[in-house]
């Protein structure tokens, strides 16, 4: 009897290699490998196509039938965005190519309330990506894996006795030593442990007895776990190429939607996420999505990525659309309002509330999807003087543009002009069709002496015949020139 009290849950996708084409969709699919059909959905197998069939048996059967050729990179890279989406219920997740993943759910048992409790949990999690799973569980990484394909479901006793009805074809090992065993009239493992262990080793090899050994759990089967750095990686094939973009709303609303899930069961935000939309006879199309702040909401996420969309005016046939987000944040935990809905009041005067700056987020992520990055910024405060080199443009999803009550002590006008503008002077002062009455100044800048943008200047505010204020200065040479209006 083993006394492993590790406990571990495999997550097997038998129908991975098809589903990664078809998940979600109608219609038959197979997968070829050769041009034999090594696998088939559901559907495929309703209408009679059987494994091994060739690619002209299935067309002679159903000419609807859609094949792919057998993709095992892709497999990976699916299993890969799996096993980032099971990090959310334990960290110990490791890959167990082809088609499973291995979780250690000892210490996690407590945080769900049990093992039917995690079960629950992981099958909500999982079934609305559209990938069949089957759930073994047992006290060693293997046991678990053999339970898993076998479907036999789970065990938390002792592993050797558990493992007697588990078929030899479930056990990882070479063909051949499986088909001898069967000669040898074995058909489970039950009847493969009555065996003495020094026969198995002289007839099929110190490697053999090792892996009955880490099965068993008579020996230690250390995993390599997946890296704590998070990705996210996701797609869909189109059965038939998709010619119109309402026709995508729904896969870009599933894909965000897996987002969602994977930022919020890892308490992260994400502030900018990519689309490619991937055609047959086109190159692919990258649609990149920027937020003001990082976010974690589907429906803001699928608000955006339209706006991106609608820009779209050649629309090429789509077979497929992937969705990626690589810069993450992690989320601030929500402070409580000690004044029960009351906020702090501000420097302005005015009460700032959650929603006014939701609603204000909300516009800045629309204009920049709608209008573009470079078509919508902030001012952010530079180190200088010199009032035309005193500020400088910056990204607003950069969360670094100016805000009113940090610029100082000294006025600044609203407008500034790009270039200041030459003034005519009467009576010692300036003129401009009327004249200007100094109230304020002079402040003097006398700033970049040591750069080709040296200015000596004495500014002041003055005021119109008409009652506008205007911010204007003198040159050492007595020309007055206008810069900026107030307001």
């Amino acid at each position: 009897m083993s006394t492993s009290k590790e406990l571990w849950l495999c997550l097997h996708f038998p129908q991975l290699p098809v589903e990664i084409f078809s998940r979600g969709q109608e219609g038959a699919v197979v997968v070829l490998t050769h041009q034999r059909v090594t696998f088939l959905n559901r559907s495929a197998c309703d209408i009679g196509i059987q494994p091994g069939s060739s690619m002209n048996t299935a067309y002679t059967i159903s000419d609807q039938v859609v094949s792919f050729e057998r993709d095992e990179t892709r497999e990976l890279k699916t299993l890969e965005h799996l096993a980032q989406l099971a990090f959310e219920f334990t960290p110990s997740v490791s890959i167990r190519t082809p088609h499973s993943l291995l979780l250690e759910v000892s210490g996690c048992l407590k945080l769900f309330h049990g093992l039917a409790g995690l079960k629950t949990a992981i099958q909500s999690k999982l079934e609305p990506l559209g990938f069949t799973t089957v759930i073994g569980i047992n006290g060693t990484p293997l046991s678990a894996l053999c339970y898993a394909e076998a479907g036999i479901g789970e065990n938390t006793g002792d592993i050797r006795a558990s493992l007697s009805r588990v078929p030899i074809r479930c056990l990882r090992i070479e063909e051949a030593a499986i088909e001898s065993l069967k000669q040898m009239g074995i058909s489970d493992c039950g009847q493969l442990f009555k065996l003495p262990v020094d026969g198995l080793n002289r007839r099929f090899g110190v490697f053999f007895t090792d892996y009955l050994a880490r099965l068993t759990g008579e020996r230690p089967d250390p995993q390599k776990h997946i890296s704590d750095k998070p990705f996210f990686s996701s797609e869909i094939t189109f059965l038939t190429d998709v010619t119109n973009l309402s026709s995508l709303a729904f896969p870009v609303k599933r894909l965000l939607g897996e987002l969602q899930t994977f930022l919020r069961g890892r308490q992260l935000l994400v502030n900018r996420f990519s689309l490619r939309l991937s055609h047959r006879s086109h190159p692919a199309r990258d649609i990149t999505v920027l937020l003001a702040n990082p976010d974690n909401d589907a429906a803001m996420f699928l608000m955006l990525a339209q706006l991106k969309l609608d820009n779209i005016s050649d629309m090429p046939e789509t077979d497929n659309v992937s969705l990626t987000a690589r810069t993450f944040f992690e989320t601030e935990a929500p402070s409580g309002d000690l004044f029960q809905g009351t906020q702090f009041q501000q420097k302005d005067g005015r009460v700032h509330s959650k929603a006014e700056e939701a609603r204000a987020v909300r516009l800045i992520n629309m204009m920049t999807a709608r209008l573009g990055p470079q078509a919508c910024f902030g001012l952010s405060l530079a180190n200088d003087h010199r009032p035309e080199l005193a500020w400088k443009p910056v990204a607003l999803h950069t969360r670094d543009y100016w805000h009113e009550e940090s610029i100082g002590g000294n006025a600044r006008p609203l407008y500034l002009l790009s270039k200041p503008t030459m003034i005519s002077e009467r009576n010692s002062r300036p003129f401009m069709s009327g004249e200007l009455t100094l109230f304020q100044g002079p402040e003097r800048i006398d700033f970049g002496w040591w750069d080709d943008h040296e200015i000596n200047r004495d500014y002041f505010i003055a005021r119109h015949e008409c009652g506008a204020l205007y911010w204007v200065y003198q040159t050492a040479n007595s020309q007055w020139y206008l810069h900026g209006i107030f307001s």
